[in-house]
């Protein structure tokens, strides 16, 4: 028998499945703290598979997506009630995306209340 190494939080019926079809699985149940890092985890392996996906995948991606944050929304003892609570404001002070502007660079006075943020997470640009 071929061994592969995981080091993953996995889908509840994936192990039923290898276990059926003669495999082995060796697994342990996370903590509280650990299933919310690995489903943290999880949701960026599953951002970075609906980046590749085609248009016709993006809905099976999404619900991957959003089956995550369920999840997530569950261990955390909060709610989508909570959560559009919190979008909602975020939308009011931010705005959404609606407007689908997509910035190229953006030019900032040295002493701008925001120019630690920007040095730290966007190259700065020196002609």
């Amino acid at each position: 028998m071929r061994k592969f190494k995981f080091e993953k939080l996995i889908r509840d019926d994936i192990a039923e499945t290898i276990l059926k079809h003669g495999g082995k699985v060796d697994y342990r149940i996370l903590s509280d703290d650990e299933y919310i890092d690995e489903l943290e985890k999880k949701l960026v392996e599953e951002g970075e598979e609906l980046s590749g996906a085609k248009h016709e995948d993006l809905k099976e991606e999404i619900a991957d997506i959003q089956e995550i944050i369920d999840n997530l929304l569950e261990a955390l003892k909060s709610s989508r009630e909570e959560l559009d609570k919190i979008k909602l404001e975020k939308i009011k002070e931010k705005g959404s995306f609606k407007k689908r502007m997509f910035v190229h660079t953006v030019e900032l006075p040295d002493n701008h209340e925001w120019m630690d943020y920007y040095v730290k997470k966007y190259p700065e640009i020196k002609d």
